[in-house]
């Protein structure tokens, strides 16, 4: 396999990538921003470890945002 055909199949992945990783950033945003606000999600948790749990899920979700653009973009 020459070296053009694994940069057009590595192009062809980057797509579906870019995708999947974006969406999941989005999905850990979104849900560590309904813990913080939605409080009686998961009533039988402590309103302190929620908190901070959904705080941790935020941070990550931007992590993976910031992944995902440093990398393709």
């Amino acid at each position: 396999m020459s070296t053009d055909d694994r940069i057009r199949n590595r192009r062809s992945l980057r797509t579906p990538l870019i995708i999947l990783g974006a969406a999941m950033a989005i999905f850990f945003v979104c849900f560590g921003a309904y813990l913080l606000i939605n409080k009686s999600f998961l009533p039988h948790i402590p309103i302190e470890f929620r908190n901070v749990f959904a705080v941790m899920v935020l941070i990550y979700g931007v992590f993976r945002g910031w992944r995902v653009y440093s990398e393709y973009f």
